[in-house]
């Protein structure tokens, strides 16, 4: 593995990575009670505020019809409430309840937990590095 070129490399630990993420998503070592969209979707909305569906569709890359039933089945749970956009009455806007900010802050410390965990052998500047690393991958994806 060692002597690929730097760009397999990333390659093949991002995709494997992922595949991790996902199975421990979806298995019995699962953190939390959301589910992740719904917990990405909560995220987003705590972190920057009320949106609708389509600013949070370009968000995710999603298409519009995806992000609306999320959305609606976290209106059903009570997680989220939808309101008339003040500046366009036509518009709905999206924002966590009271309920879903308790849920999320529930599940984001059990998340934060594991990974606290699993780089506790890092120092601070690695995961400050591998972090800002991250939000450059993320970035690089789109732009």
């Amino acid at each position: 593995m060692e002597k690929r070129n730097p760009v397999e490399r990333i390659e093949y630990e991002l995709t494997t990575f992922i595949r991790r993420a996902v199975y421990l998503d979806n298995s019995e070592k699962k953190i939390g009670n959301l589910e992740r969209s719904a917990y990405l979707l909560l995220r987003h909305l705590d972190e920057f505020g009320p949106a609708r569906v389509k600013e949070l569709a370009e968000s995710f890359k999603l298409d519009i019809s995806t992000v609306s039933r999320q959305a609606a089945a976290l209106e059903a749970k009570e997680l989220i409430i939808r309101f008339s956009d003040p500046a366009d009455g036509r518009v709905s806007l999206f924002t966590v309840t009271k309920l879903g900010k308790q849920k999320l802050k529930a599940d984001k410390k059990m998340r934060l937990k594991r990974f606290e965990s699993i780089t506790s052998e890092w120092s601070a500047d690695e995961k400050q590095l591998f972090g800002d690393l991250l939000i450059r991958m993320n970035e690089a994806f789109f732009d």
